[in-house]
């Protein structure tokens, strides 16, 4: 869920560098925010992004100016993303008291006018590629939101990645953004101080949406597995304000996970057990308990990690 991420969706829905992009979990009802303001005149919400398109039952796009093609190649990539999600996890049922059913992408035409509009429709700051606002699931009423802007040639920045957030929150997380294990305190969320004590669940937060959306062929995590720069039991402690940096979140979360999927399924389903349920603090005293037990076999698995052939691009290992 959360925090900046590096990679755009263009049209052919290509994951290339790109600015920061922002997730939290700020109350997002678009209703209850004041309408933009320019000039002496003010445009709502709907009345600025007026096309409105449902992709699925779980899925919606509200945009100012995307094309029906756009719309279309969107809602395609984004039902394989769905798919493989529910593969990997075997159908899983929503954690209880989550109440988000959808999520809806909100996208501007430009940078322009997502600096104008954004923050008031949405009650976010918007020095940032867009945020991903879960609100509070456990709450009636409530939408989880995307909300981005498209780049120059129609791009849409993030949105296989931010994908993964809303269905690992909705299926794999019990409660918001503020009560799993992190560090962060920034807007809008402003999750209360002190932060609690790791080991958090960055790395599987973060690392799941890049290994959801990029299956076995993540060339940026391969690149940089051979140099070992971390043990699997440092891995768990990553946040975002300290121990962090985008190669250990993205990365580095990225290859941790894919390596417990890929040799160590029955673990990933024990600490699912706590987080599914929000007994976060059993899933700390699980991680725990692996100690540097993993240490070794991970930096082995890190040397002999393979180049995939492009047949295997999107595949990804599931929980048997």
């Amino acid at each position: 869920m959360y925090l900046s991420k590096t990679v755009v969706l263009s049209v052919t829905l290509l994951w290339l560098a790109a600015i920061p992009v922002v997730a939290g979990t700020a109350v997002a009802d678009a209703a209850k925010a004041e309408p933009a303001k320019t000039g002496t005149s003010t445009i709502s919400v709907s009345a600025l992004l007026t096309q409105v398109h449902q992709c699925s039952p779980t899925l919606q796009l509200r945009s100012a100016a995307l094309t029906d093609s756009l719309e279309s190649q969107i809602c395609q990539e984004l039902s394989e993303v769905e798919q493989r999600f529910q593969h990997i996890f075997e159908n899983p049922s929503p954690v209880l008291h989550d109440g988000n059913h959808m999520l809806r992408a909100n996208i501007y035409a430009s940078q322009p006018q997502y600096a104008a509009f954004a923050g008031q429709h949405f009650l976010m700051p918007t020095n940032n590629g867009g945020m991903y606002l879960e609100g509070l699931p456990h709450q009636s009423g409530n939408q989880a939101e995307f909300v981005a802007y498209q780049h120059a040639g129609g791009a849409v920045w993030n949105l296989a990645h931010e994908y993964v957030h809303y269905l690992d929150g909705r299926f794999n997380l019990y409660g918001d953004f503020c009560a799993t294990l992190h560090d962060s305190h920034a807007a809008p969320e402003n999750c209360a101080r002190p932060a609690p004590q790791s080991p958090y669940l960055v790395w599987w937060s973060e690392g799941l949406a890049e290994y959801v959306a990029h299956g076995n062929q993540n060339s940026a995590a391969k690149k940089i597995a051979k140099s070992a720069a971390y043990k699997l039991s440092e891995l768990f402690h990553t946040g975002y304000e300290k121990n962090s940096g985008s190669d250990r979140i993205y990365r580095w979360g990225y290859l941790a996970v894919r390596y417990l999927f890929e040799q160590h399924p029955d673990k990933i389903k024990q600490m699912l057990f706590f987080t599914r349920q929000g007994d976060y603090p059993r899933y700390q005293a699980l991680v725990q308990s692996w100690g540097n037990s993993m240490d070794d076999d991970f930096a082995l698995w890190l040397q002999q990690l393979p180049s995939e052939p492009a047949d295997n691009a999107g595949k990804a290992a599931a929980l048997h």
